[in-house]
């Protein structure tokens, strides 16, 4: 694994992060990102505050940051959405990416989820175990270049019969008190 350049630190994402990883994802992705499909599912849905991180360099700057969002599949599976992963412009390349990559995977298959999907580069994403085949029996709400559709088990066997759309997660009920 390349090791990032220079020191650096994982964090849990902060209130105060978000116009810097605002600014990392408009450079990385553009301003038409909000169009595309996984924009529009995570829409209205709150991130996964404890699977959302950033990446710190020595000197207290942030560099990286990666999110995931809860998602269901054929209103059945629970998985995780990852993305978006942004790193300064001028950074890229230098394995921030990876290293929040390895620590966000980690950190799911800790927290008992079983299975991540993505939309992303197959180039970059299958370093990591993320698979096409895993993907061909569910389907997003939208268009995606199907050679970016992607899934990855956290647990063996964690794709086996999951199919149909994916959708947002069903609001949980509120919990009435007695009286």
């Amino acid at each position: 694994m390349i090791q990032p350049y220079g020191p650096m630190r994982v964090l849990r994402e902060r209130p105060r992060d978000a116009a810097t990883i605002e600014r990392m994802t408009v450079a990385a992705f553009g301003p038409e990102r909000m169009q595309k499909t996984v924009y529009r599912l995570r829409d209205g849905i709150p991130q996964l505050k404890d699977l959302c991180f950033v990446a710190v360099d020595q000197k207290g700057k942030l560099v990286g940051a990666i999110r995931n969002w809860p998602i269901t599949i054929s209103d059945k599976w629970p998985a995780v959405l990852l993305g978006p992963l942004a790193i300064a412009p001028e950074l890229r390349g230098l394995g921030y990416g990876k290293a929040l990559m390895w620590y966000s995977m980690a950190q799911s298959r800790m927290l008992g989820h079983s299975r991540i999907i993505l939309v992303g580069d197959p180039e970059y994403y299958n370093q990591f175990g993320f698979r096409r085949d895993l993907a061909l029996n569910i389907q997003l709400p939208g268009w995606v270049e199907d050679r970016r559709f992607l899934a990855l088990e956290l647990v063996a066997g964690a794709m086996i019969g999951v199919h149909g759309m994916i959708g947002k997660p069903a609001a949980k009920p509120a919990v009435r008190k007695k009286r």
